[in-house]
Protein backbone atom coordinates (compact mmCIF):
# COMPACT_ATOMS: atom_id res chain seq x y z
CA UNK A 1 0.00 0.00 0.00
CA UNK A 2 2.49 2.24 0.96
CA UNK A 3 4.37 1.54 -2.32
CA UNK A 4 1.38 2.60 -4.58
CA UNK A 5 1.12 5.75 -2.52
CA UNK A 6 4.38 6.58 -3.37
CA UNK A 7 3.86 6.35 -7.07
CA UNK A 8 0.50 8.43 -7.14
CA UNK A 9 2.24 11.20 -5.53
CA UNK A 10 5.58 10.96 -7.83
CA UNK A 11 2.92 11.57 -10.06
CA UNK A 12 0.91 14.60 -9.43
CA UNK A 13 4.05 15.81 -9.10
CA UNK A 14 5.71 14.94 -12.53
CA UNK A 15 2.15 16.11 -14.04
CA UNK A 16 2.88 19.11 -11.92
CA UNK A 17 5.99 19.93 -12.36
CA UNK A 18 5.26 19.67 -16.48
CA UNK A 19 2.91 22.27 -16.11
CA UNK A 20 5.07 24.62 -13.84
CA UNK A 21 8.10 24.26 -16.54
CA UNK A 22 5.77 25.14 -18.99
CA UNK A 23 4.18 28.29 -17.35
CA UNK A 24 8.01 29.29 -16.82
CA UNK A 25 8.33 29.11 -20.64
CA UNK A 26 5.65 30.89 -21.60
CA UNK A 27 7.12 33.84 -18.91
CA UNK A 28 10.27 34.15 -20.14
CA UNK A 29 9.07 34.33 -23.85
CA UNK A 30 6.58 36.84 -23.05
CA UNK A 31 9.19 38.95 -21.12
CA UNK A 32 11.90 38.69 -24.09
CA UNK A 33 8.98 39.37 -26.70
CA UNK A 34 7.93 42.75 -24.53
CA UNK A 35 11.66 43.77 -24.13
CA UNK A 36 12.38 43.64 -28.09
CA UNK A 37 9.51 45.70 -28.36
CA UNK A 38 10.47 48.30 -25.94
CA UNK A 39 13.87 48.25 -27.40
CA UNK A 40 13.14 49.27 -30.60
CA UNK A 41 10.55 52.13 -29.21
CA UNK A 42 13.59 53.08 -27.53
CA UNK A 43 15.72 53.75 -30.02
CA UNK A 44 16.17 56.98 -31.89
CA UNK A 45 16.34 57.00 -35.86
CA UNK A 46 19.61 57.37 -37.27
CA UNK A 47 19.69 60.60 -39.50
CA UNK A 48 22.30 61.82 -42.01
CA UNK A 49 23.34 65.08 -43.62
CA UNK A 50 26.19 65.90 -46.44
CA UNK A 51 27.67 69.27 -47.01
CA UNK A 52 31.09 70.83 -48.77
CA UNK A 53 34.20 69.44 -46.55
CA UNK A 54 36.33 72.21 -45.35
CA UNK A 55 38.44 69.87 -43.68
CA UNK A 56 38.58 66.77 -41.40
CA UNK A 57 38.70 68.62 -37.80
CA UNK A 58 36.12 71.46 -39.87
CA UNK A 59 33.08 68.75 -40.58
CA UNK A 60 33.64 66.76 -36.93
CA UNK A 61 33.37 69.94 -35.34
CA UNK A 62 30.20 71.57 -37.57
CA UNK A 63 28.77 68.39 -37.06
CA UNK A 64 29.49 67.92 -33.73
CA UNK A 65 28.13 71.66 -32.51
CA UNK A 66 25.25 71.20 -34.77
CA UNK A 67 23.38 67.93 -34.57
CA UNK A 68 25.52 66.59 -31.75
CA UNK A 69 26.77 63.64 -34.52
CA UNK A 70 29.91 62.20 -35.72
CA UNK A 71 31.44 64.06 -38.84
CA UNK A 72 33.87 62.84 -41.40
CA UNK A 73 34.96 63.87 -44.30
CA UNK A 74 35.44 61.40 -47.88
CA UNK A 75 38.74 59.47 -47.84
CA UNK A 76 38.47 59.08 -51.63
CA UNK A 77 36.74 61.21 -54.26
CA UNK A 78 36.90 61.31 -58.11
CA UNK A 79 38.34 63.42 -59.93
CA UNK A 80 36.79 67.15 -60.35
CA UNK A 81 34.46 65.88 -57.11
CA UNK A 82 34.67 67.96 -54.06
CA UNK A 83 34.66 66.21 -50.87
CA UNK A 84 31.63 65.84 -48.99
CA UNK A 85 31.23 65.68 -45.09
CA UNK A 86 29.22 63.35 -43.70
CA UNK A 87 27.29 63.71 -40.65
CA UNK A 88 25.44 60.67 -38.81
CA UNK A 89 23.39 61.38 -35.62
CA UNK A 90 20.22 60.23 -34.19
CA UNK A 91 17.10 62.50 -34.65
Amino acid sequence: MHYKECKEHQVINSSEMAKFSTLCLLLIILVIICDERMVQMAEAKDCHKVWNCKGDNHCWEDCKNRYSGKGMCDLYTAPGVPKQCFCAYKC
